[in-house]
């Protein structure tokens, strides 16, 4: 589901210019309709103009694209012509100056390479018993029966299942729920990066400070002795141990940076797709027998799940493409223009943003049968999401796709596997709706889970 890299580019003499969305206010342009709706707001936009467009946010121009073959063109492009400066730079002070996003190219290259030890398909089978693990001691003592909000119950076991496989146990167990509120302060920082500048004097940037000094501490103290069960070498040891492209080894300092990156990384998104994925499947109970009797027949017998067991699970799957389609945890995918650009016959003026939006292009009726409904049979019996190329971006795609997205999907299944073989479960209410102002659309809370163990 990851974006081809486009054709060469077009010549810029035939590039048109991109059609305006009409009205706006002055200096802030469009950005009050934008932000109570990205989503609803791009597409009725570009029902009216087009597949390409531009509006204004906050004075910025944005130059917006919204079809799978111009997704695919915008995410195929390489830094030179739509770099990913805009956002790097609101994550340079979440992990530190010097470290990370603020490396050289060919070093943040290097960091992708390294980090994919723990996330190549031999660390990803092992990590299998460790993730069910964690979902299973953290609903131990719920008891048989009870209410829990399901949106913090995601958050507290994607952290603890990202620190116990990408770091290791000693490093989930000293963190414990210390982690996702740490974790929470960094995702609250860089949301409020966008409105305010990240050095500016605020009480979210302090809280983020002390935030990531108390994650490099710990990282630093515990990782270096530590490693995901059954792996031979743990990330922070691979991180340092591995010669940099010059021939330098990495520090401690840096090292922690990376290990914080990719600790964030598989949390933030996860949690939340873990969320919508339980939620949206309770919310259209009709499909839940079918998704749980999958998991009955897998488990018919004891056994000990397996990388296998996971891919066997269609339905469970099913249920997660429709949650990234319907709510995916970012609702646009942001570059900039180095330098003029010609996309899909349209000219993008060197230094506009440019965006994709996974919120509006999973709605389109022209890929998604009935798009605004939740229809598993849409995978199962049309199987939309092949008949176009590129139609899900939840995870971007094109050069730069998701480096942690086998990871997350594996844990978001492991985390509903459990659950739907333990528990009946039903929504308090559902009427659930994604919270407004947050970078990762999560669902608002309280978002109150009620269940019933099935076994004694």
């Amino acid at each position: 589901m990851t974006a081809d890299r486009p054709p060469d580019p077009a010549p810029m003499d035939t590039a048109r210019p991109l059609p305006a969305v009409p009205g706006g206010l002055p200096l802030i342009g469009h950005t009050l309709p934008f932000l109570r709706g990205p989503g609803e707001f791009l597409l009725r936009h570009h029902a009216a103009l087009g597949e390409a467009i531009t509006f204004t946010i906050l004075g910025t121009k944005v130059a917006s694209f919204c079809s799978p073959h111009l997704n695919a063109a915008v995410l195929g492009h390489d830094d030179s012509e739509l770099n990913r400066q805009y956002m790097q730079a609101r994550l340079i002070p979440v992990f530190g100056e010097g470290h990370l996003f603020d490396d050289p190219p060919e070093l943040i290259a290097w960091h992708k390479k390294v980090t994919r030890s723990v996330l190549r398909r031999e660390a990803m089978a092992r990590h299998v018993t460790t993730m069910y693990e964690q979902v299973e001691r953290y609903t131990a003592d719920w008891g048989r029966r009870g209410e829990v909000d399901i949106v913090t119950a995601a958050r507290e076991v994607t952290a603890l299942v990202t620190a116990h496989c990408l770091i290791g146990p000693r490093y989930g167990r000293a963190m414990g729920s210390a982690l996702p509120d740490l974790l929470g302060r960094l995702e609250s920082a860089l949301y409020l990066s966008f409105a305010v500048a990240p050095g500016a004097p605020m009480p979210a940037y302090r809280r983020r400070d002390r935030a990531r000094a108390t994650l490099t501490r710990t990282i630093k103290d515990i990782a270096p002795e530590d490693r995901p069960r059954g792996l031979d070498h743990g990330l922070f040891e691979t991180i340092v141990g591995t010669p940099r492209p010059d021939g330098t080894t990495t520090d401690a300092d840096a090292a922690a940076a990376i290990a914080m990156g990719l600790l964030f990384g598989g949390y933030a998104t996860t949690s939340v797709h873990t969320a919508w994925t339980g939620i949206l499947l309770l919310q259209h109970p009709r499909w839940l027998p079918v998704v749980r009797a999958e998991q009955d027949a897998l488990f018919a017998e004891p056994t000990t799940p397996t990388l296998q067991t996971l891919h066997e699970m269609d339905w469970l799957g099913y249920c997660l493409l429709e949650a990234e389609r319907l709510h995916p945890p970012a609702h646009s995918i942001l570059r900039t223009a180095a330098r003029d650009v010609n996309i899909g016959g349209h000219l993008v003026p060197r230094g506009r943003m440019v965006i994709v939006s996974p919120a509006a292009s999973h709605r389109l009726p022209q890929v998604f049968r009935d798009p605004h409904r939740y229809d598993l049979d849409r995978y199962a019996r049309h199987a939309e999401h092949r008949a176009t190329p590129a139609p899900l971006i939840g995870f971007s795609g094109g050069r730069h796709p998701c480096l942690g997205m086998t990871f997350a999907q594996q844990s978001v299944k492991v985390f509903w596997s459990a659950l739907l073989r333990d528990f009946d479960l039903e929504l308090v209410d559902t009427d659930v709706r994604p919270a407004r102002l947050s970078l990762f659309n999560p669902p608002r809370q309280p978002c109150l889970l009620r269940y019933h163990r099935r076994k004694p």
